[in-house]
């Protein structure tokens, strides 16, 4: 009974002092947490893309088709698609402010993180509080200017710091791509810059929309008197 019990507290202290492959220690203040967050435009690029592409395949229809009927769709479509994604965009930087606001209320200050990658586990801390991952439950690879993002279920992320990881990075990146075989593309998307295409995006659907409704509401105006 006793050899039990020493050669269990032989391998717990293995475990704690077995030393991580890669680790990444930082702050995580105001700059640092925006630029984690660029990856929440990720998909706001792609829904405003989308809509954009839509938008203009739904007004050259209407325009060649020329049934006047269809005018005021698209004028309405338009505006109102116009309107939707500008508050999908800015309800994307409200979150990530009430977020950061979030994690100065829980901590009290701008918490100290870690994270360190073992042979078989990720483990992530926050003031101290520690959490373990596997690399079966990585689905995504993400990269930011500062942060190679590991993405997990229910849209969480393991944040590795580039600039005060203890390798290279390239590296780092060759051993995630080993481990998280269930990563189906297997490659960094690098959505640095979303925030910035998200915005261009949002413009080029604004300006799109008014100058189509403009257009539309001109032909309508022509079919309709060449009609009486």
């Amino acid at each position: 009974m006793s050899e039990n019990i020493t050669n269990a507290d032989i391998e717990n202290v293995n475990d704690e002092t077995k030393s991580a492959i890669y680790s990444s220690s930082f702050v995580m203040d105001k700059e640092l947490f925006y630029d984690f967050s660029s990856v929440s435009y990720n998909r706001t690029k792609k829904i405003i893309l989308v809509f954009l592409c839509f938008a203009i395949f739904v007004c050259l229809e209407v325009i060649i088709v020329g049934n006047v009927g269809n005018y005021d769709i698209v004028i309405a479509y338009s505006l109102a698609i116009s309107f939707i994604m500008s508050v999908t965009y800015f309800n994307t930087e409200r979150t990530i402010d009430k977020n950061y606001k979030r994690n100065l209320i829980s901590f009290g200050k701008d918490p100290e993180a870690k994270e360190e990658l073992f042979e078989d586990k990720i483990i992530s801390s926050a003031e101290g509080a520690k959490r373990e991952f596997f690399y079966h439950q990585v689905t995504k690879f993400f990269e930011t200017k500062q942060f190679i993002l590991l993405h997990l279920q229910y849209h969480m992320y393991i944040a590795i710091n580039k600039n005060t990881l203890n390798a290279d990075i390239d590296e780092v990146k060759a051993f995630l791509v080993e481990k998280c075989a269930l990563v189906k593309k297997r490659k960094f998307m690098n959505c640095a810059n979303d925030r910035k295409i998200s915005l261009v995006l949002l413009i080029a659907l604004i300006v799109f929309s008014v100058a189509a409704s403009v257009v539309n509401l001109i032909l309508k105006t022509h079919n309709i008197q060449i009609l009486r």
